[in-house]
């Protein structure tokens, strides 16, 4: 990824995907499919894995952006609240 790019990642991971919904504390379907369109319009590359929830546990997504071959930085959302492992 070019240095320029790193750049672009990393404002728009400090502006909207952690710091808006850090705020929220539970995420909706609605801004997860936002994370997901600024992702794919910036070319970055990322994983989403999502859990439905059990009488356990909260439902949850994992978000995986890679940086660099050797850097990614993970994510892990809430749909709902509760405990996560």
């Amino acid at each position: 990824m070019k240095q320029e790019n790193v750049n672009d990642v990393l404002n728009l991971l400090s502006s909207y995907i952690f710091k808006e919904c850090n705020d929220l504390g539970v995420i909706t379907l609605q801004q997860i499919h936002n994370i997901i369109n600024i992702l794919v319009k910036a070319n970055i590359p990322f994983n989403l894995n999502i859990s439905e929830g059990t009488r356990r546990l909260a439902k949850r997504a994992i978000l995986t952006v890679y940086i660099t071959p050797t850097f990614e930085i993970r994510k892990l959302y809430q749909f709902e609240e509760g405990r996560v492992e």
